[in-house]
């Protein structure tokens, strides 16, 4: 079966294949016996049918005469209860036993495939912190304390840090201190932030720990790993650890009807991984999708979801490429006939005839090869949304600014889809630099609780330079620990906004209040603050309720035409729009092409070839219109089909 296989996936386009990600007890049955038998073979037959090969190490499923043996290296609940072998990821970072074992097997795979002609790159492990983000077995509190003593070195710095005086929650002993344990209610909130910290860095060590034994086995091939999941510093482990990213891109997860993320996407939908795909992007400006949507998906016991419409394969990849995917990997080639994701479908069903799904992924591969000079060309956008890892995870637990920011961000999202303004999404980083920053017309930072001196210099040399920047309510009360500092609201970001806070408040329920700016009237969503203007001037104000007539928004000049912008409350798209407006960014590709709001634009531009990307979400022709100059590659100048793609390219101005 491998070589039909083989031959047919060529047939329909595929040139890689992404094998062994869970197959540790294959080639380990027992402990240190070794079987690379499967591996040889398959390889083997690879390479003679030139079908390149990406190696997956396989410690996300520790064989069960591991976990029997050492039950040391299992994750844990919060109680304390080991997550028992039967699923996956039920291991931790942390174990030194884990970590030898993991060394051992991922050595011996590069010793022998290492060189293989076959295999031209690695993937580390296999989505990590997916199933869970926390871990808390008897390993991890003990690294998460030699990670404290490093940080802060004394105790008494520790409990500064935590605010340990609140609730007698001082610690005397280093062997007080643990992780987030069942208590009444919820542990201390700073403990909890740099528990958040000390995961993404186990996290970290933990790939970085196979990264360098693989480079000193395989030479020029790549390493990248999966996923993108909480509690985990993306761009870190792409910059220190691997040559890019890759994303697993499952758009359907919009149309799920049943447990975990059932019907995400709101009413955006499919459309809305472009959030997830622009966010990839921010650390990984070129990346993979290592599963790509091909089938239905779902566990036999959760995740339920239809299968996807004659069409939506090719949009969702077409949407990945949009973003800057250089590499489409497809999951799966065929459905698994047994095991938990047995209803997770792949191009093929379980009796393996020809469907239509395959007969869509040939159509794929058609248009591909119209596109390949596509590849390596940069996503091209003027208006950043730039997060922060620090605030989305104090802002998980913290309810008076984590909802609001989240509902912002996709607020500022749909705003810029639907005027067609193309959106980058970065973290903040301390390396991160007013130049940089200078590539972008517009920021939006909508609620940055934390933000520290550094970022706020950075930020008022980026307004001084010329850029335009808005902010948000709740921005700046809190230090690196959650703590909240004795500073005017909204602290350092005080002096480049020109602006503090006299009151705030959560919304009153009995109260529905609208900021009115330039004769227009906005939704006052999440938070309410009323402004006093320093050296700026309040240009919009409430309309009604407890605060009506207090300043809602203030404007700050710079000579250079920048320019700080600090509204008193949380973002609705119609607001978020107003400011694309004001910054004369929305629409900068008007004069161009014309399409409805239904319609996804984007722009890559290798510096010698720009490539006009447009997708139709709906089950409806949209019609549009494309300057003549750019010549078709896909689809028809005056509009598009139902779930239809359009793609246009011309030489760069």
């Amino acid at each position: 079966m491998w070589q039909s296989d083989l031959r047919r996936m060529k047939a329909h386009g595929i040139e890689t294949v992404r094998v062994f990600e869970f197959a540790w007890s294959v080639i380990e049955p027992k402990d240190n016996e070794w079987d690379f038998s499967l591996f040889d073979d398959f390889l083997a037959l690879a390479a003679e049918e030139s079908m390149q090969v990406i190696l997956g190490t396989p410690s996300a499923t520790p064989p069960a005469w591991l976990t029997h043996a050492h039950p040391e290296v299992l994750n844990a609940k919060m109680d304390g209860t080991l997550y028992r072998h039967g699923h996956r990821r039920h291991y931790n970072y942390n174990s030194p036993v884990y970590r030898q074992y993991v060394h051992r097997v991922v050595e011996k795979l590069a010793q022998r495939y290492g060189n293989h002609p076959a295999v031209i790159g690695w993937q580390i492990d296999n989505e990590l912190n997916c199933e869970t983000n926390v871990f808390y077995s008897q390993a991890d509190h003990e690294a998460f304390r030699t990670w404290l003593k490093k940080r802060f070195g004394t105790l008494e710095a520790l409990n500064d840090a935590i605010g340990g005086r609140f609730w007698s929650q001082s610690f005397s002993d280093w062997e007080e201190v643990f992780l987030e344990r069942p208590v009444v209610g919820r542990g201390n909130p700073h403990l909890s932030l740099l528990e958040k910290e000390f995961i993404s860095d186990s996290a970290i060590s933990f790939a970085d720990m196979q990264s360098q034994i693989l480079r000193k086995y395989i030479g020029h091939r790549f390493i990248t790993s999966n996923g993108m999941f909480g509690h985990l510093k993306n761009d870190e482990l792409t910059n220190r650890v691997l040559d890019f990213y890759s994303y697993d891109n499952y758009p359907n997860f919009a149309y799920g009807q049943s447990g975990i993320n059932g019907g995400d996407g709101g009413v955006m939908k499919d459309r809305s991984s472009s959030f997830a795909l622009s966010t990839v992007r921010g650390f990984s400006p070129n990346f993979a999708i290592m599963e790509q949507q091909s089938g239905a998906h779902g566990w036999d016991h959760a995740m339920l979801s239809p299968m996807p419409l004659p069409g939506q394969m090719r949009l969702w990849t077409m949407q990945a490429i949009a973003h800057g995917a250089d590499y489409v990997s497809y999951f799966r080639w065929r459905t698994a006939a047994f095991g938990t994701e047995i209803y997770w479908h792949g191009i093929l069903d379980y009796d393996n005839r020809d469907n239509r799904r395959l007969k869509e992924l040939g159509e794929i591969d058609q248009d591909i090869q119209k596109m390949r000079d596509m590849a390596g060309a940069k996503y091209q956008a003027k208006v950043l949304l730039l997060t922060d890892w620090l605030n989305d995870w104090d802002g998980e637990r913290d309810q008076w600014h984590g909802p609001m920011a989240y509902q912002s961000n996709q607020a500022i999202f749909a705003a810029s889809q639907h005027t067609h303004t193309p959106l980058d999404i970065k973290p903040w980083n301390d390396a991160m630099t007013p130049e940089e920053l200078a590539a972008y017309q517009l920021i939006f930072l909508p609620h940055a609780a934390i933000l520290t001196e550094k970022m706020a210099k950075v930020l008022k040399a980026y307004c001084e330079a010329g850029g335009k920047l808005v902010l948000g309510a709740r921005t700046g009360y809190k230090d690196e620990y959650g703590r909240c500092i004795s500073l005017p609201m909204p602290g350092y970001a005080a002096d480049f906004c020109g602006v503090t806070v006299e009151e705030y408040s959560l919304p009153r329920p009995d109260e529905t209040a609208m900021l009115v700016w330039n004769g227009k009237t906005y939704p006052v969503t999440g938070f309410q603050e009323s402004l006093v203007p320093q050296d700026s001037q309040a240009i919009a104000g409430y309309d009604s309720g407890w605060l009506q007539g207090k300043a809602a928004l203030c404007e700050k000049l710079y000579p250079k035409g920048g320019c700080a912008w600090y509204v008193g409350t949380g973002f609705s798209e119609s607001l978020a729009e107003a400011f694309l407006n004001a910054a004369s960014a929305a629409h900068p590709y008007s004069q161009i092409v014309d399409c409805p709001p239904q319609v996804e634009l984007a722009v890559r531009s290798n510096g010698k070839e720009d490539w006009l990307i447009l997708l139709n979400y709906t089950k409806q022709p949209q019609p549009v219109y494309v300057d003549e100059r750019f010549v078709p590659v896909l689809g028809r100048m005056d509009f598009l089909q139902p779930l239809g793609v359009g793609i246009w390219k011309k030489d760069s101005l």
